[in-house]
């Protein structure tokens, strides 16, 4: 059991070079390093605002219960799959009561594949202690976390949301704007010094 839950994130400091790497350069564009700090939190802002937007036009309900939540954080993320073992990572923002919080993610899995692929993660509190020690605290998500969300948890909850832990809800979208099954084992979510500097 213990073996399960530490190989995705084994393969968080073992892939996480190849996964650099492997990162398209694209002259028009501006990469997360090339940055600067300014420019990637209003980057994480606008997919912020894009990301609930799509959920909101599939799930209108969700928009008066994650404004009466604890909190919410919103990652964009992509990443590389060699063989069995991929990693992955993004940027985001945890927030509450017009509050950013910015944070890196970090994800291992392991799978059989070759490509990349980007998704979309919104984390919804219900519990006020739960997101607390999300953003000082940080989290990293294990099988059980995964395990839950397949589980199809009903009741009170966010309307098309996925129960991964007490208190803490998920929805997870693909680059082509569809939601994708709660897939979060390996995932390590922490507040970014560099991005919360002004």
């Amino acid at each position: 059991m213990l073996k399960r839950m530490c190989l995705p994130l084994l393969a968080v400091s073992l892939i996480t070079p190849l996964y650099a790497a492997e990162q398209p350069t694209n002259p028009s564009s501006t990469s997360a390093k090339q940055a600067t700090p300014a420019e990637r939190r209003a980057n994480i802002d606008r997919n912020t605002q894009s990301t609930l937007k799509l959920i909101y036009q599939k799930y209108p309900q969700a928009k008066a219960q994650i404004a009466k939540a604890a909190g919410y954080a919103v990652f964009k993320t992509g990443g590389v799959t060699v063989f069995f073992l991929g990693a992955g990572g993004g940027e985001g923002a945890a927030y509450r009561q017009g509050k950013a919080t910015y944070m890196t993610m970090l994800q291992g899995k392991v799978g059989l594949g070759l490509g990349g692929k980007e998704t979309r993660e919104v984390l919804v509190f219900t519990d006020a202690k739960a997101y607390e020690q999300f953003i000082t605290q940080g989290w990293a998500a294990d099988a059980t976390a995964t395990a839950a969300a397949k589980a199809h948890d009903k009741g009170a909850g966010i309307a098309g949301a996925k129960r991964i832990a007490d208190g803490i809800y998920i929805y997870q979208i693909t680059e082509n704007g569809l939601m994708a099954e709660a897939t979060v084992a390996g995932s390590k979510y922490s507040v970014s010094k560099e991005l919360n500097q002004q």
